[in-house]
């Protein structure tokens, strides 16, 4: 008895289209609006639960000191110090006009 449904199974699967062809097709708009509500309905549920999982997947890795090899001077230090604590006055040229001059303006 397996082996008839075997081959009937087996000859529906060879014939492929034809015996398809009459199948109703579904709507495709339809089944991306049921995906969609169905997202939105898993987040509204769990808004915290997909990176939850995301970070339950990451490996813990270890946080060794790096060297860093690279310095910053300390007068660039005091120069955006300096910049931040005075506000620019109506007098004083925008940066940029410095750049914006040619060589022999002042």
């Amino acid at each position: 008895m397996r082996l008839v449904g075997l081959v009937v199974m087996m000859f529906a699967v060879a014939c492929g289209p034809p015996v398809a062809r009459n199948v109703p097709q579904p709507n495709t708009a339809a089944a991306a609006g049921i995906a969609a509500g169905a997202a939105a309905a898993i987040t509204l549920a769990d808004p915290d639960g997909a990176a939850q999982r995301q970070e339950s997947k990451k490996q813990q890795e270890d946080k060794r000191p790096q060297n860093v090899k690279a310095t910053v001077p300390a007068d660039v230090f005091d120069r955006l110090d300096a910049r931040t604590a005075q506000p620019p006055s109506a007098q004083d040229p925008p940066p940029d006009a410095a750049l914006d001059a040619a060589p022999g303006e002042p």
